[in-house]
């Protein structure tokens, strides 16, 4: 079709209004141009049954939104461009096949090449639709494009940079042990399940899978633990209303608990991370907030009103000078140390010491947190929590950013806490390993405390979710505005003058693949 970025440059114009255009008028001029569509992309980990998802999704929006759907199945495109055959092969050669193609395919173009390869199909389909329509612009379309599924966040990156306003990702995820079934229902062995699921989740290469890296920058986080049924469909529609503004819908209890700490988090000058946790009793009211970072004298934390001119009152490890980081200096210090006793009891030789530091450097020592200086965010929000409003925090429950460690276990076990949401998991922990008497995953138990993904909105979309669009909600009478959800459009959108441009420079990265 030749070079789609050059056509769609060529045709791309710029109307320049008439000095003392009214402001109205040219708001309207431009409001045209914007487009209705959605692009919804999924993430969720192997044995996920996103499938079904992506199937609620097209169900809501087709039938009560009046939209046309599309899902766009990265996998065939991996399929697409492989040399492989894929008849008739074992669910586990299958798939494992499929994470090796893709990451060859990546390997031999860029991270985005799956991505590029969606976004190219899109702006074929818009430039095949205003041709054949014999259209002079492109026009507004209620159209959903499904992504399924992104297993890379450079992949989601593009999405977003080409999509903007009109891209929503959704993360969906189901515990270990509801993926293992699912996965040991089509016939796979326990060792063919834990090869596909560790190479899922996050391998060590460049080109790989990153799903746990990409999950987390989900706009809305589904937990699913069984058949995607009626709860989950209302949970999803609940979503799409928020993206239309079509009802009135305000934050749970745990999207606002959740929201709280993730701003938290901002507040940390850890070198390492920043983690953010919040405090609710079992009503749901907010009791505490915390952050990772240095506790000061007289109680709480260092904080940037510590730090004067010329003061030396804020002593954070990043204003140590070249000190850096404590936790990593010690354990430096004892793979130093360790390997030093090796050479030294003659169980290796001198010339084996920078390989064997380099090993012990990243054993389970790279796994040690003990050495912080930094107070963890659970610590800081259980202790201020418990200073404030005393047995309140009794049966209450907490919201941290990143799964609890090992350390800060203990504690929520010791403070009484019922409940743990978190969104970001974290592979060092041994809390379950350490406390199965008193900890669990299992949603449903009640004599354990309970660690739970997140399940709602994501932090990062909540202003732009539950902020309330300019008269959306009652008449100039004022009464209720009931929305005709059938023509409603999505509270952000964007314009048709920018998107098939954008589009097309995407697709030149492609341009050698064939789009039929």
């Amino acid at each position: 079709m030749g070079d789609p970025a050059k056509k769609i440059l060529d045709e791309a114009t710029t109307t320049v209004p008439s000095q003392g255009a009214d402001a109205s008028d040219l708001m309207a001029k431009i409001g045209k141009t914007h487009t209705e569509e959605l692009v919804i992309s999924l993430c969720g980990f192997i044995g996920t049954d996103i499938h079904g998802v992506a199937e609620k999704i097209e169900k809501i929006l087709s039938v009560e939104f009046n939209y046309e759907i599309e899902v766009i199945k990265l996998s065939d495109f991996i399929k697409k461009h492989s040399t492989k055959n894929f008849d008739g092969l074992s669910k586990f050669d299958y798939k494992k096949t499929l994470i090796d193609e893709g990451n060859k395919l990546r390997q031999e173009n860029e991270n985005t090449i799956l991505a590029a390869l969606a976004i190219q199909k899109i702006n074929f389909d818009r430039i095949t639709e205003k041709t054949e329509k014999e259209l002079t612009s492109y026009q507004t379309r209620r159209k959903c494009y499904i992504i399924d599924s992104i297993k890379n966040e450079d992949e989601l990156a593009l999405f977003r940079e080409v999509y903007r306003e009109i891209h929503y990702s959704i993360g969906v995820f189901s515990s270990i042990e509801a993926r293992e079934k699912n996965l040991r229902d089509s016939s796979m062995t326990d060792e063919e399940i834990g090869n596909l699921m560790n190479r899922d989740s996050g391998e060590d290469i460049v080109n790989g899978q990153k799903v746990r890296d990409t999950f987390i920058l989900s706009d809305f986080f589904l937990r699913l633990d069984g058949p995607v049924n009626s709860g989950v469909e209302e949970k999803l529609k609940r979503f799409i209303n928020l993206i239309f503004g079509s009802e009135v819908i305000t934050p749970t209890h745990e999207e606002t608990a959740m929201y709280h700490a993730a701003s938290a988090a901002n507040n940390s000058a850890c070198l390492s991370r920043q983690v953010g946790a919040a405090l609710t009793d079992e009503h749901g009211e907010l009791l505490s907030i915390g952050w990772n970072d240095v506790p000061k004298f007289g109680g709480g934390l260092y904080n940037s009103s510590n730090a004067g001119s010329g003061s030396r009152t804020d002593n954070r490890c990043y204003n140590l000078g070249s000190k850096g980081c404590w936790n990593d200096n010690e354990k430096d210090l004892i793979s130093q140390e360790l390997t030093r006793l090796l050479i030294n009891s003659r169980i290796i030789q001198e010339g084996d010491r920078d390989r064997a530091l380099h090993l012990i450097r990243n054993s389970k020592i790279k796994s040690l947190v003990e050495f912080s200086r930094a107070i963890h965010a659970e610590m800081m929000a259980i202790i201020t929590g418990s200073q404030t409003a005393g047995k309140r925090v009794v049966n209450g429950s907490l919201f941290i950013t990143t799964y609890p460690c090992h350390n800060c276990a203990r504690h929520i076990i010791l403070a009484g806490i019922k409940k743990v949401y978190y969104i970001e998991p974290y592979r060092k922990s041994l809390t379950i390993k350490l406390h199965d008497d008193a900890i669990t995953e299992n949603e449903i138990a009640v004599d354990k405390v309970v660690i739970l993904m997140y399940d709602g909105v994501s932090p990062n979309r909540y202003f732009d979710l539950f902020k309330m669009a300019p008269n959306s909600r009652k008449t100039q009478k004022g009464e209720l505005l009931k929305h005709n959800i059938k023509k409603v459009r999505p509270k952000s959108t964007s314009s048709l003058e920018s998107i098939p441009v954008i589009e097309a420079l995407a697709s030149q990265s492609v341009k050698g693949f064939p789009i039929d």
